[in-house]
């Protein structure tokens, strides 16, 4: 028999079977080390269970729009079913930031063009939306009083749905009743959010009226209702949606989504708001027109 050695095409051919075999084995079986499933050159590698196969991935409901986090809330679209659809997608969002402790009186005395008011986004002017987003969409901490929570009708971006409403909240810069909401701030607390937190259930809430509270969430302008501005609110400008709440209970700031805070057993005032704002789904009762009209402050640049 010839040795290999004086065949060196046949040394390379044998070589390179070696070789292929060597490689088959490292990769396969189980319990072997070296491959990449294998227990024996590593940690194995991390991540979801894969998907059997014939079976498609559940599809994300989430999007990012225009750098906000959206999601479709029991077949409700972020846009909602109808009115300005930019200001739904922002009222819609459910992402969080972190918040700039802001006062109060701050926030309601800033300013908007009196441009935007009742006008749809897409028709904005380009310098009245530059100066709108100037503070649009900051992530905010302001602290207050509660002078009353009440739900909202049902509204284009819950797309009106009786069962899934805003809590449309009165935060004032001192203690008081509803008389005292032509001062004060809106600030909403949205279905999307409120299912994002455990502690918030619908008595939670509404017995938040009268506590001193401190709101985070994001700033937005309502344009759609300057003719309340001065009577049952102090700015257009709201924290919308709120994205977490804390009640000050004796002194100490208590997490409403930890279930921590103490709240009292109130009775809860499950009546819906009334500001006269029909294009939200208000109700709008007589005694609302009967009511003397206050002075109206409108806090506005002339722009």
């Amino acid at each position: 028999m010839r040795s290999l050695s004086s065949h060196p095409g046949a040394l390379a051919r044998a070589a390179a079977l070696a070789l292929t075999l060597g490689l088959l084995t490292g990769c396969g079986g189980g319990g072997g080390g070296g491959g990449v499933s294998g227990g024996g050159n590593g940690p194995a590698a991390s991540g979801p269970p894969p998907t059997p196969a014939g079976v498609a991935p559940p599809p994300s409901t989430e999007t990012i729009t225009g750098g906000m986090q959206e999601e479709t809330y029991q077949g409700c679209p972020p846009e909602g079913d109808g009115g300005d659809t930019g200001l739904n997608l922002r009222k819609n969002r459910i992402d969080q930031a972190p918040d700039q402790p802001t006062p109060l009186q701050n926030l309601l005395s800033l300013t908007w063009p009196q441009g935007v008011e009742k006008a749809r986004r897409g028709a904005w002017a380009p310098d009245n939306a530059a100066t709108v987003a100037q503070n649009e969409g900051r992530a905010v901490t302001a602290e207050g009083y509660v002078l009353l929570v009440r739900h909202e009708g049902p509204e284009s971006p819950n797309c009106h749905d009786a069962q899934s409403r805003d809590y449309h909240t009165w935060l004032a810069a001192s203690a008081g009743t509803l008389s005292d909401r032509s001062a004060s701030m809106i600030v909403e607390f949205t279905p999307r959010v409120v299912a994002r937190n455990g502690g918030w259930t619908d008595a939670a809430l509404l017995r938040l009226t009268g506590h001193r509270v401190r709101v985070s969430g994001w700033l937005m302008l309502d344009q759609e209702h300057p003719e309340q501005v001065g009577k049952t609110r102090g700015t257009l400008w709201e924290i919308h949606p709120v994205t977490g709440v804390q009640v000050d209970d004796n002194g100490t700031w208590q997490d409403l989504s930890a279930a921590g805070a103490t709240l009292g057993n109130v009775p809860v005032d499950r009546q819906p708001a009334n500001d006269g704002q029909g294009s939200s789904g208000y109700a709008t009762p007589a005694a609302n027109h009967r009511r003397a009209r206050q002075p109206h402050r409108r806090r506005r640049s002339s722009s």
